[in-house]
């Protein structure tokens, strides 16, 4: 007879006593309840943990004990177009013991809604895609206020973001650092207290090679495809008369291109030294490209393009926590990569230690 049903038995014959005890013993009723219910605890106790012990005989490991990852994937990424490729990554999650929660994107902005109707039942958020779907899981990480660490696996075709996180551009290694458990708090930008941003807000020249550019174009050809369309710009770019306030200090003049970042790589066009950006360091770069009115001044800027070099007249370039932006003309902007109707009033902050992300 397995251990438990003695208890079992015992109890029962403990409780016909007590039945019996209670008739002659009606001054002692309320240690004898006492005792009962005690024995009773130990006895259900003992009970859950036989249960427990044949279910784990019968599963080596129970789901529960598993990590429950949400993976988001989006399948028209570059890296994610066939379904075989998406089974392939939950596959490398499940061998290694993890219990996965695969969803596809089907919009713009379903990521968000992903986050928002599963994140809370997983222990970790995957996205799988290209700057935009992060941009979409983090937006919603930050809307439902709790700190779920978050996995980048970079599946787009410029990844800017990832290139600033170290992460590897082989989707297998990229996952191995989710499973691998190194994780960092990073900042995070608001625009106009709205919408969130992983690494950029721009306006200006080439910003629109982004979200103009065709997915096919992105797959087929990929980071040339966003040069080609930047490319396609330059005959109609025109400079902005804009007012930016930061850190206290006016910068007004015509600028053909500025942006709030967070990344070392903006558009894969703009490089920024590494050691100039720090993704956990409360501030943001804000770069402001003046226009060109000489052949030396245009010069001046490809040498900031090329080299790097942001110490010039034509470049303003430094770190704050917020800035205000007042354009005299509706001005549209381009949030990591995507397109966002912006206006002729424009302020970006700083959300410092937002995300925990895995790198």
């Amino acid at each position: 007879m397995p251990s438990y049903r003695k208890y079992v038995k015992n109890a029962s014959l403990y409780f016909v006593w007590i039945s019996t005890y209670l008739g002659d013993n009606l001054t002692n009723i309320e240690n004898t309840i006492a005792n009962f219910a005690k024995t009773l605890y130990k006895v259900v106790n003992i009970t859950i943990k036989l249960v427990k012990r044949s279910i784990y005989k019968e599963v080596p490991m129970l789901m529960k004990d598993k990590k429950k990852i949400l993976l988001i994937i989006n399948p028209i990424a570059g890296k994610m177009s066939t379904k075989a490729s998406r089974f392939r990554m939950a596959e490398l999650f499940r061998k290694n013991g993890y219990q996965v929660n695969m969803k596809s994107t089907e919009a713009k902005g379903h990521a968000t809604q992903l986050v928002l109707d599963h994140a809370l039942e997983n222990d970790i958020i995957a996205c799988c895609g290209g700057d935009g779907t992060l941009n979409e899981v983090i937006s919603g990480v930050m809307q439902l206020g709790v700190q779920i660490p978050v996995g980048y696996i970079p599946a787009g075709t410029t990844n800017d973001f990832a290139t600033s996180l170290n992460l590897s551009s082989r989707i297998d290694v990229a996952a191995e650092t989710i499973m691998a458990g190194q994780k960092k708090n990073i900042d995070i930008g608001c625009f106009n207290d709205k919408r969130y941003f992983n690494y950029i807000a721009s306006f200006g020249a080439f910003t629109g090679s982004s979200y103009s550019t065709p997915q096919s174009s992105k797959n087929i050809i990929g980071h040339l495809a966003y040069v080609l369309e930047g490319v396609k710009d330059i005959p109609s770019i025109h400079p902005y008369h804009v007012r930016v306030e930061a850190n206290g200090e006016v910068y007004e003049d015509d600028y053909i291109f500025g942006a709030v970042s967070n990344s070392t790589s903006i558009g894969g066009i703009v490089k920024l030294d590494a050691d100039q950006v720090d993704l956990n360091d409360g501030l943001l770069e804000l770069i402001l490209v003046k226009s060109p009115k000489t052949p030396l001044d245009l010069h001046k800027i490809i040498l900031f393009l090329s080299k790097k070099e942001s110490d010039n007249e034509m470049i303003v370039f430094l770190k704050t926590t917020e800035a205000t932006f007042t354009m005299k003309e509706h001005t549209s902007w381009t949030i990591d990569g995507e397109y966002e109707p912006g206006g002729t009033s424009t302020k970006i902050k700083i959300v410092p230690d937002a995300i925990t992300i895995f790198a």
